[in-house]
């Protein structure tokens, strides 16, 4: 057996299930991020597109700071939640974790099970990268060529899919300030109805465009995520909207396309039913106008399997409304799982209520994950390396946020009757997921892939 195989045969992660009873609820946990930064981007990138034959992004690693590597830290605490919430499998080990849930609460009806999976491999170690001809192979989010045989392989996000979830919980860390007891934040999308403003906006009269842009200030979405220089929030949110529909990113003015700025259209860069058909590069290498390959927001078409999942009610369920006020499921499952964090830390004694971590309001902008998963998806930036209280619990009490993670989500999935009271604890509710197993067309989370 060659060195390769063996490191490769010692890092891969069993996504095998040990229950396999027909109606066990199924959680992907997803540590973000893993590989490195390599060039050319051509060949090491992420985002490949089939009508350029190469990708059209940059690879992006994670976050560091002193010491801390994101995709480490991730990987570690998600497989610890992981293995509390194995004990949910098994009569034996289910006790052990009914004593866990009891510093939170108590599950009505007793402990029931979750199949929990993790969504990718550990990080692999560096001497393995160098002996490794594509480091990034096991951690993009798209799909990619085998860098040997050209055959597609599945990215994350096609693997969460193939999985049909009813959660997701993605799990990230940010290189940024979280003042001084440190923070957490979701990170969240909107849906079609939020992104169509932008359509609004580019064909309308500048008097028009004018009350939109004051109206989408005022809403919750309006402090949207700043991606690049130059841009403000709102011109961010308009060239998001690009992106979303089009592919390409739009100059500030949000009415026109930037040039040299196409980056594919990502519906069809995973693995699921959503995709157009086999041939769709063909026509759309051209971007034809009043289609869904136009490259300018003004005279785009959205039509296909696609766009008709995008205006489908339980993508309003999970990204409009909600819980919360706005931001659907999606939302709420983010901001109670950071609930239970916070509490684990006060409940385990290393924080109480005044040094806590703050949690902050969202990240608004176009994501991946939260967009192309056909589940309910919490995206955490459960620490801000920035912060050295943050720094401290995230080297030191990873064990904690494991807990509060895997509780988080066992009570997002069954009901919990809460013990802890207060304003800012959490809600103890779980997710309504039979609407979306209901609908007259099918089950939602079955429906991902053909």
């Amino acid at each position: 057996m060659s060195f390769r195989f063996l490191l490769f045969a010692i890092l891969i992660v069993t996504l095998t299930p040990k229950c396999s009873a027909q109606n066990v609820p199924v959680v992907v946990l997803d540590p973000g991020h893993g590989g490195r930064v390599s060039s050319p981007l051509a060949v090491y990138g992420d985002k490949y597109d089939a009508i350029a034959g190469e990708y059209q992004d940059k690879f992006r690693p994670g976050a560091y700071y002193k010491g801390i590597w994101e995709n480490e830290a991730m990987y570690d605490i998600v497989f610890r939640a992981r293995e509390i919430l194995n004990l949910t499998l098994e009569e034996e080990t289910q006790p052990e974790f009914e004593k866990i849930l009891s510093r939170y609460g108590k599950a009505s009806g007793g402990i029931k099970p979750v199949q929990a999976h993790l969504s990718r491999e550990q990080s692999a170690p560096n001497i393995y990268f160098s002996i490794r001809k594509d480091p990034n192979a096991p951690y993009r989010l798209f799909d990619y060529p085998d860098i040997e045989t050209e055959e597609l392989k599945q990215g994350t996000i096609s693997r969460i899919n193939a999985l049909k979830p009813q959660l997701v919980v993605s799990v990230h860390l940010t290189a940024s300030d979280g003042g001084k007891n440190g923070a957490m934040a979701a990170v969240i999308t909107p849906g079609y109805k939020t992104f169509n403003i932008a359509r609004d906006y580019v064909n309308s009269s500048a008097a028009n465009r004018k009350k939109i842009q004051q109206n989408f200030l005022r809403s919750q979405w309006g402090n949207w995520f700043i991606a690049a220089q130059g841009y403000d929030p709102f011109e961010s949110f308009l060239c998001d909207a690009w992106i979303y529909y089009t592919g390409g990113w739009s100059n500030p003015s949000g009415l026109s396309p930037k040039k040299d700025s196409f980056r594919g259209y990502r519906q069809n860069m995973i693995s699921w039913s959503y995709s157009d058909d086999a041939d769709w590069w063909k026509e759309a290498a051209n971007h034809p106008k009043e289609t869904r390959y136009d490259s300018n927001l003004s005279s785009f078409k959205p039509n296909g399997p696609f766009w008709k999942r995008e205006t489908s009610q339980p993508e309003s369920w999970r990204r409009e409304n909600g819980p919360e006020g706005y931001g659907g499921d999606n939302f709420y499952a983010s901001q109670e799982i950071m609930r239970y964090v916070q509490t684990s830390f006060i409940q385990k004694g290393i924080d109480t209520e005044a040094t806590s971590p703050e949690i902050r309001n969202p990240y608004l902008s176009t994501w991946s994950v939260p967009t192309y998963v056909n589940a309910v998806a919490a995206y955490l930036e459960i620490a801000h390396l920035l912060s050295s209280r943050d720094r401290m619990r995230m080297t030191k009490h990873r064990d904690v946020y494991a807990e509060g993670l895997a509780v988080g989500v066992y009570s997002l999935v069954y009901p919990v009757e809460n013990k802890l009271k207060g304003k800012n604890g959490p809600k103890g509710k779980p997710v309504d997921f039979h609407k979306y197993k209901s609908l007259p067309q099918g089950n939602y989370f079955e429906a991902v892939v053909k």
